[in-house]
């Protein structure tokens, strides 16, 4: 399964807040709007990581991903996202199953 990681660079600090609420009230609720997207998590980095933040974001395949990006929901995410913070790197590969995830 295809996995992209884009760091995240914020414009100002002071966006941190409206940020993180933005990613849990909108940004997570628009998954189920973009069919690709089979998984997908947003990580604020420790420090000195380069960046502020970094998403992960597992894909049906990158062809269907790129239908989904051009889709309202999805640019009304590019739409907020920009004014607050940009992608400073992109990395994107396969991911190599099964994986491992704790279940509780």
């Amino acid at each position: 399964m295809p996995v992209i990681i884009d760091k995240i660079r914020l414009h100002d600090a002071k966006h941190e807040e409206a940020f993180v609420r933005w990613v849990r009230d909108t940004d997570y609720a628009t998954c189920p709007d973009l069919p690709s997207v089979q998984r997908f998590e947003v990580v604020r980095a420790a420090p000195g990581a380069g960046c502020d933040f970094f998403e992960i974001i597992h894909v049906e395949s990158q062809a269907a991903f790129e239908r989904d990006m051009k889709t309202p929901a999805f640019a009304a995410l590019v739409a907020r996202f920009s004014e607050m913070a940009s992608v400073t790197e992109t990395i994107a590969g396969d991911g190599i199953p099964p994986g491992y995830q704790r279940h509780a």
